[in-house]
C-alpha cells in the first residue's frame, strides 16, 4: 500500500508562514506522505520555526518542490481535491474527507493524486479552484469555521492513511490524461471559440463552464488528442473557407 501513498501529494498555495509549513511537514510525515510541492511560498527551508514544528521530518523539507504556480504545480497530476471552507458558484461537487479519502486511494494505485490547501488568510482564487476535480469541505463545529493549514493537513491524510490499511481496490479504468493535457486542451478549444468570434470574455461564464467541464471527464491522452484534432480540422476550414474553388467541368 506505501506504493498507492507515494502516489499522494500535497500542494499548500503561497503558504505564509513557515511555522505552518513545518508542522504540516510533520503531519505528513506522521501520515506515510512525503511528496511536497509549494506555490510562491515564504522563505522555510532554513527556518527555524519550520525546523521546530517539523521535527524529525525535515527530508521530506529537503525534497519539496517549488512551482510559480498552481498550474504548474499540478502539470503532471491526474486528479486534484481541493480543501476549502468557502462555498461559491465555481466550487461544485463537495466531498466529505472520509470520502475524498477513498477516491483518491482507488486512482492513486495508476495515477498521481493531489490534495491542495490555499492560503491561510484567503484560499484560492476562482480560477485556481477550476484547477481542481473536487472540492473537499471539513466539518467543523462552533461559529468560526477555519482551520489552521497544518490542521487541515492533517484531518486529510489521516483519512488517506487509515483507508489505505484497508483493501480498497484500484479503479479499472484507463490511465486518466495529466492536468497539463487538460489545460491544454482547454487552450485549444478556448482558443477556437475566440477564432470563432464569439464574444464571450476571457475567464467568463462559457469558458469557467468549459473548465469545469473538462474536469468532470476521464480523458485519457488518447480522448484528448481526438479532440485536438477536431480544433485543428476547424482551424483549417476557417482558414480555407473564403477559398474560390475552381468549377468542375461539366
Amino acid at each position: 500500500m506505501s506504493d498507492i501513498l507515494d502516489n499522494i501529494y500535497v500542494v499548500l498555495v503561497e503558504p505564509q508562514n513557515a511555522g505552518n509549513i513545518g508542522a504540516s511537514v510533520r503531519a505528513m510525515k506522521n501520515m506515510g506522505i512525503s511528496h511536497l510541492r509549494l506555490v510562491n511560498p515564504v522563505e522555510y527551508r532554513d527556518v527555524e520555526d519550520q525546523k521546530k514544528l517539523g521535527y524529525r521530518s525535515q527530508e521530506i523539507t529537503a525534497q519539496s518542490r517549488e512551482f510559480p504556480s498552481l498550474s504548474a504545480a499540478l502539470a503532471d497530476i491526474s486528479l486534484v481535491f481541493l480543501t476549502t471552507t468557502r462555498e461559491g458558484k465555481w466550487k461544485k461537487d463537495f466531498l466529505l474527507p472520509r470520502k475524498a479519502a477513498k477516491m483518491a486511494l482507488e486512482r492513486a494505485a495508476k495515477e498521481k493524486v493531489a490534495v491542495v490547501f490555499g492560503r491561510e488568510d484567503s484560499g484560492v482564487t476562482i480560477d485556481e479552484s477550476q484547477l481542481a476535480n473536487y472540492c473537499v469541505f471539513i466539518p467543523m463545529a462552533g461559529s468560526y469555521p477555519s482551520l489552521n493549514l497544518s490542521q487541515a493537513v492533517l484531518v486529510m491524510l489521516y483519512e488517506i492513511f487509515t483507508q489505505s490499511k484497508s483493501k480498497i481496490q484500484p479503479v479499472s479504468f484507463p490511465k486518466v490524461a495529466p492536468r497539463k493535457n487538460f489545460e491544454r486542451l482547454d487552450d485549444n478549444i478556448w482558443g477556437l471559440v475566440k477564432e470563432l468570434e464569439m464574444r464571450e470574455p476571457d475567464n467568463g461564464l462559457f469558458h469557467r463552464s468549459l473548465r469545469r467541464a473538462l474536469n468532470r471527464t476521464r480523458f485519457t491522452n488518447a480522448d484528448i488528442a481526438v479532440f485536438d484534432r477536431f480544433c485543428k480540422q476547424v482551424r483549417w476550414y476557417i482558414a480555407n473557407r473564403t477559398v474560390v474553388r475552381p468549377k468542375e467541368e461539366p
